[in-house]
């Protein structure tokens, strides 16, 4: 043992398991469970991995600091997230009103054709296309996800698909 500020304390720190309880073990197990599927959410909706991670990042970081406070964390999240990446679409409109996007002068894949015409697309569109067709959601949980009336989904998909077409063709 050697003394710190009055204090032994063991030369070796002693590796005492960690046991979670609570809030911790109750968010832990939340986050296991939702984060992955959240993080391919986002990156369809921002067309980055790193800032999916990060806009994912934000909303568990936000969450765990209101977690008792939290009803239903599964919506909660659901809407920081799409939150997080209105904001980036938000950040990247204004983005563009300064400098251009530079075109890449290699093939590009189907995959970044396809991200290039989703990120072209409205944000309600694009939400409304990749929770649809990526997190399986039906119209209502999309309206509920979105907070915005059933009614506007359906003809949001429509629009994006035909939107989409033209561009793909």
């Amino acid at each position: 043992m050697r003394p710190i500020l009055d204090r032994a304390v063991p030369d070796e720190p002693e590796q005492a398991p960690t046991i979670r309880t609570g809030k911790h073990a109750t968010f832990s197990d939340f986050y296991r469970a939702e984060h992955a599927g959240q993080v391919r959410r986002a990156a369809l909706l921002v067309g980055s991995d790193e800032t999916a991670n990060d806009v994912v990042h934000d909303a568990m970081t936000a969450m765990y600091q209101r977690w008792d406070t939290i009803t239903d964390p599964g919506p909660y999240l659901n809407r920081a997230v799409l939150n997080g990446c209105r904001d980036v679409g938000r950040r990247r409109a204004a983005d563009r009103k300064l400098v251009r996007r530079l075109r890449p002068q290699h093939d590009t894949t189907t995959d970044e054709i396809l991200l290039d015409v989703l990120a072209r697309l409205p944000f309600n569109q694009r939400a409304a296309i990749v929770l649809r067709f990526y997190a399986g959601m039906t119209e209502r949980e999309i309206s509920t996800t979105l907070d915005v009336p059933s009614g506007s989904i359906g003809p949001w998909i429509n629009r994006a698909l035909t939107t989409m077409n033209k561009e793909l063709s």
